[in-house]
């Protein structure tokens, strides 16, 4: 019956009881959110949002890092940093990663709390408030800077800050502008409890994946490491929940899809830990694009359709 009820709370607009559920039942909250996955793959996708200038930064480090573990990575990425930061961003592509248009100027990215956050040219809108064509501008500027300046045509999109401030409103531009894939919203909240669907336009959605310990949230590095007070500080508590989330999935099938933030991740030694645990597991990682066409090769498996 719990069960029952949390699938049911997970589809529908009833945030609040979502996250209610979730403090109260997290086990059984988190296991309702799997077991919709049983039966497929088990894959994984380990993509990093390079949201600051400090992020943007570190990516020559992480890069090399990945190289060494030969792990395939996506990477989310700002149009402005790439105008600022054209060699960081190069070796992304020069070592063959996959970028995810995320906006020319990260609608939201301004944040008093954090110093890092405060600069004059962090844009204190917010996407979700944005108008269409205010929404199409940010999309199609970003995608023009990674041509200009990359040679990278992206196909791939998240929205900035992604879940609550996810709108459908951008799969009909994403369609338009020949995008052939988003990862945006929350495992918890998605049609089919974090598998792959089809969600406007022919547009791919990529659901992020629940944290096993707070399972209507993502299993990311903000809500773990970098936010005021983090969830799972303790050196190595991200990664457990990183193997938990795995050992699930290949036990019975699964989608694991998350995001770090290049910095932190770095810094705090997780992600060595993660590929520690990746090298040996077993795990098969593809970027987005990879993992779509296994998808589109099998459709009678692994095609969903998302309402």
């Amino acid at each position: 019956m719990v069960k029952r009820l949390l699938r049911y709370l997970g589809r529908g607009r009833w945030s609040r009881l979502r996250q209610a559920a979730g403090v109260c039942f997290p086990e059984a909250s988190f296991m309702a959110i799997m077991e919709a996955q049983q039966g497929f793959g088990p894959f994984c996708t380990l993509s990093f949002d390079c949201d600051f200038p400090r992020d943007v930064e570190a990516l020559p480090e992480v890069c090399s890092l990945l190289e060494q573990y030969g792990v395939a990575a996506s990477f989310a990425c700002i149009g402005q940093w790439v105008q600022r930061y054209p060699a960081e961003h190069r070796c992304l592509v020069e070592a063959g990663f996959e970028l995810l248009n995320h906006t020319q100027t990260h609608p939201n990215l301004y944040h008093p709390d954090y110093a890092y956050a405060r600069g004059a040219d962090l844009s204190r809108k917010r996407f979700d408030l944005l108008v269409p064509r205010e929404k199409r501008a940010e999309i199609e500027e970003a995608h023009a800077t990674f041509v200009e300046v990359l040679g990278y045509a992206a196909y791939g999109f998240r929205t900035p800050h992604f879940g609550t401030l996810h709108t459908p409103e951008v799969y009909p531009i994403l369609s338009e502008l020949k995008y052939r894939f988003s990862s945006s919203v929350m495992a918890g909240a998605s049609p089919r409890g974090g598998i792959p669907y089809q969600a406007g336009g022919g547009v791919w959605e990529f659901p992020l994946s629940p944290c096993p310990a707070h399972p209507f949230g993502v299993l990311d590095s903000w809500h773990s490491l970098s936010k005021r007070d983090p969830a799972h500080g303790r050196p190595g508590e991200l990664t457990s929940l990183f193997v938990r989330l795995g050992e699930q999935v290949q036990g019975r099938g699964g989608y694991v899809n998350i995001y770090l933030d290049p910095r932190d991740a770095l810094d705090s030694g997780e992600l060595r830990r993660i590929l520690d645990y990746l090298r040996h597991s077993g795990l098969v990682v593809l970027n987005y694009a990879d993992l779509l066409e296994r998808i589109l090769a099998d459709p009678t498996r692994h095609l969903f359709s998302g309402t």
